[in-house]
């Protein structure tokens, strides 16, 4: 009974922890284009204004399909252990094959998203009328209106960069929970019919 309790804790934490995930990728995004077009808004007229921030948005929106499939993981295993439809071996050990691959992917994705949060920078390229914008005025503007090209220092990308490992703790503690409730449903399934040998030798020998 505590081990099942430990494993419901450990699902609702996955579950919990993974729509955080794909909830800071979301408020990410807009807030990154909010930040874009704020650039954009404040340039000279006839500037054309590209910020490019793709490379480490690719890498949040895989962290945000990993943490979706955690999310739908959790529910159904959680489901499953209370309406007690989840206690065949088989079913255990898949859901747990597939909350463990999750948590590796997610992994995986996170450290991608640590590794360009703390190293890279928005790119920010400007054209005008024709000609190329010179980095040292670019970045004139950026420190006049008050933004920073370094993902180091937008607090929406350090959510991403620091929350979702939650997820991945969580995930891997509730797959190996899962495929310790598979090998405890085995081994009583052992015990049961051990037992009902016993019970049919003695009714034999009476």
């Amino acid at each position: 009974m505590a081990s099942k309790i430990l494993l419901l804790v450990s699902l609702f934490l996955t579950f919990a922890f993974s729509v955080v995930g794909w909830s800071v990728v979301i408020n990410a995004l807009v807030k990154s284009n909010q930040e874009s077009s704020y650039v954009k808004s404040v340039a000279p007229d006839g500037t054309i204004v590209d910020v490019n921030y793709h490379n480490i948005y690719s890498v949040c929106s895989v962290i945000a399909a990993a943490c979706a499939l955690l999310t739908a993981l959790s529910l159904v295993s959680t489901f499953s252990q209370i309406l007690s439809i989840g206690r065949k071996q088989r079913l255990l050990h898949l859901q747990g094959f597939l909350m463990l691959f999750g948590a590796l992917w997610l992994l995986a994705t996170v450290i991608a998203c640590d590794v360009l949060f703390a190293t890279q920078s928005t790119k920010i390229t400007a054209t005008l009328n024709g000609s190329a914008v010179p980095q040292d005025v670019i970045q004139q503007m950026e420190q006049s209106i008050g933004v920073s090209p370094e993902y180091s220092k937008k607090w929406y990308l350090r959510l991403c960069a620091i929350l979702p490992w939650f997820a991945v703790l969580f995930a891997t503690l509730s797959g190996l929970l899962l495929h310790n409730a598979a090998r405890n449903t085995n081994n009583y399934r052992s015990t049961e019919a051990t037992e009902s040998e016993k019970i049919a030798r003695t009714s034999d020998v009476q």
